[in-house]
Parts: C-alpha cells; sequence; structure tokens
C-alpha cells in the first residue's frame, strides 16, 4: 500500500500566521523532545557525577588526614619501641637479679654498714608482663656518709634498683662515731621468666652479673 505524498501546495494557501505558528510549535516540539529525552538525563547523569565527585574529594581529605595521623602515630610508636628496647636492656633475669643482690649487700658491708635486717619479700610480676618486682626490706646501721655513700654506689648501677620508704633513727655514739640506723625498700627490677618451649634445649651459659664497685 503506498503512502500519501505530502502535497506542498497546500502549505502555500495557508496564511502566514498561521505558518509562523506552525513553525513555532514544530520548533518547540523539537524543543522540548531535545530536553526530556537528551538534555534532562544527560543534567541528571552530570549532578550525579558532580554528587558522587564532592564525596570522593571528602573521602580523600578524610583519609588524607588519617595518613598523616597514622604517620605520627607510627613515628610514635616506633620511638616508644626504641625507649622499651633500652628500659629492657637494664632488665637482668631473675637468677642475674637475685644475685645482683646479694653483691649489694656486700657493697654495704665493705662500705662499712652493719646489716641488721635483709628480709626478701614476695617476688611480683607487673601488670604489663614487662618486669617482675624483687623487693627487699632493709635496715642497716653505720654512720651517715657511709650510707649516703651506699644509696648513691646503689643509684650508679646499670640495673633498675629503687630505693623506697626511707627513714633514718637518732643518731647513737658508738666508739667515738655518730651511728644511725636506716631502713628502707630495696626492689629490684628483672625481666620475667621466658616461658619453656616444648623440645627447647637449656642454656649454654649462665648469665652474666652486673659488676657492684667497692
Amino acid at each position: 500500500m503506498a503512502l500519501p505524498q505530502l502535497k506542498l501546495d497546500v502549505l502555500r494557501n495557508v496564511p502566514a500566521s498561521q505558518k509562523a505558528a506552525l513553525l513555532f510549535l514544530l520548533v518547540g516540539g523539537m524543543i522540548a523532545g531535545f530536553y526530556f529525552y537528551v538534555a534532562e538525563p544527560k543534567s541528571a547523569t552530570i549532578a550525579g557525577l558532580e554528587a558522587e565527585n564532592s564525596r570522593l574529594e571528602g573521602d580523600i581529605q578524610t583519609l588524607t588526614i588519617k595518613v598523616k595521623h597514622l604517620d605520627e602515630l607510627v613515628a610514635a610508636n616506633r620511638q616508644l619501641e626504641i625507649e622499651l628496647a633500652r628500659k629492657k636492656e637494664r632488665l637482668p633475669p631473675e637468677e642475674e637479679a637475685i644475685m645482683l643482690l646479694k653483691q649489694v649487700s656486700d657493697l654495704g658491708v665493705r662500705l662499712g654498714l652493719e646489716i641488721k635486717l635483709w628480709k626478701p619479700g614476695a617476688q611480683t610480676e607487673d601488670g604489663s608482663k614487662l618486669f617482675v618486682k624483687m623487693p627487699v626490706s632493709v635496715e642497716v646501721a653505720g654512720v651517715y656518709h657511709t650510707a649516703a655513700l651506699f644509696f648513691d654506689r646503689i643509684n650508679r648501677l646499670p640495673r633498675i634498683i629503687t630505693v623506697s620508704g626511707l627513714k633514718m633513727g637518732s643518731p647513737k655514739i658508738e666508739q667515738g662515731r655518730i651511728v644511725s640506723q636506716t631502713t628502707f625498700d630495696l626492689v629490684a627490677y628483672a625481666a620475667p621468666r621466658e616461658k619453656p618451649v616444648s623440645g627447647a634445649s637449656p642454656p649454654a651459659s649462665a648469665p652474666k652479673v652486673a659488676q657492684v664497685g667497692k
């Protein structure tokens, strides 16, 4: 079936005002079609892309801040690990700490102090599991400057030993010297014992003990 042919002669007889209106409707229809079928979908897509771009920029800024803080935390953690390693170097094994306490007692005797009480207390492991406290209740008798020298030597030890609860009694004159009794708590710090590993061989040699000066 043949399609009817458009006769342009009909348009020649149409008034100019109607032609303009018809042209306006035709152009308006084309513009509306372009807007609804092309421009509007593209605008929605562009708006979605702009929103996604804004979100990504916000995520990038947030991640940049987190990375900066992460670098600071990593650096701080590295510094803490270095300080912890240094402190661990000053923590001897428990066996060495026991021998060190014995050397401290001998040091007091060599300096001229009379050890009236040397009472080890219960060992306790710190909650951090990093060290063990080995307390000793001590009472010594001697002249003031000798006791002061004794505490100075303890303070200079490479291992960690603390003195607390220092109390000095009333001085007395004995053999022409002013002697006083001093009580204090001595605490040595040691590394906790390592848990034995199944099938592990015992250490080849005994630990070295830090020497206490005369």
